[in-house]
């Protein structure tokens, strides 16, 4: 690993920085990952930027963007990055080849992306361009906050919670966790509209990024509505993989007969 100890002191304070940033594209981004980015040189930041829409800018692009509009020179910075930076061509230019054209030094990294078409290429091109790399550092902190991508990228399938009610959960608790779950959340799973809380999802039978301005309140994040009758008389893994073929990446499961259909594929939040 690269660095003095003073240089990753130094760099988990960055990094920290760049989580903050990346968790408020919760809710925003499904099913791409959440993302924050710190470029920062000599102990000063010179820009940040985080991805806060699905197909919007990444971190990257947010804060070369920001230097490229006040005239700062990146060269010889360091990027901070919570995840690995891109480096394909999609709806957003590589992330890599703007490292590179930024004249950056150094990339300290978070997390790998494990996205087949990354999955560690871009740190490589990065390292073969001359570009230094620092891997893993608050990996835990940056894998967590990306646990919905990580297991729809690598599955196909929605990640998965129960969201009923537990045992000795007050009624303040249940409140707080649900909506907690509503904000970051592609859609929810329920019997009826009565299983869930009145006006927090939008009634819209599409993919989540295809929900428009209309469907949605400003400034909050409203998961897709799905019936469990959707689930009836079709096979669970196939239905979930159909659901992640519509780029939903992230299911709530409210209702007592969906759940013991998909318990097994239940996750813990």
């Amino acid at each position: 690993m690269l660095g003095t100890m003073d240089d990753m002191s130094q760099y988990r304070e960055y990094m920290k920085q760049a989580l903050e940033l990346a968790r408020k594209g919760a809710g925003w981004v499904n099913p791409n990952p959440l993302v924050g980015a710190v470029v920062m040189r000599d102990g000063e930041v010179l820009a940040a930027g985080y991805h806060d829409r699905y197909r919007g800018p990444h971190a990257e692009r947010m804060a070369f963007d920001y230097a490229d509009a006040h005239g700062i020179d990146m060269c010889g910075a360091t990027v901070i990055d919570t995840l690995e930076p891109c480096c394909h061509v999609g709806s957003q230019p590589a992330c890599t080849d703007l490292i590179l054209a930024h004249g950056i030094s150094r990339v300290v990294v978070g997390s790998i992306d494990p996205n087949p078409v990354v999955a560690g290429k871009g740190l490589r091109i990065l390292e073969e361009a001359g570009v230094k790399v620092v891997r893993d550092v608050m990996r835990s902190e940056c894998d967590a906050i990306n646990r919905h991508f990580f297991h729809y990228i690598t599955t196909g399938m929605p990640y998965i919670v129960d969201s009923r009610r537990r045992v000795g959960e007050s009624d303040a608790e249940y409140a707080v966790r649900r909506r907690e779950l509503y904000a970051t959340y592609a859609a929810v799973l329920a019997g009826t509209e009565s299983d869930v809380s009145d006006e927090s999802f939008a009634h819209f039978d599409g993919p989540v990024q295809s929900v428009g301005a209309d469907e949605v309140v400003i400034g909050r994040h409203k998961p897709l509505l799905l019936k469990t009758s959707t689930l009836a008389g079709a096979d669970p893994d196939e239905w979930l993989h159909e659901l992640g073929k519509r780029k939903i990446d992230s299911l709530i499961v409210e209702s007592d007969e969906a759940f013991e259909r998909l318990s097994t594929a239940c996750q813990k939040d």
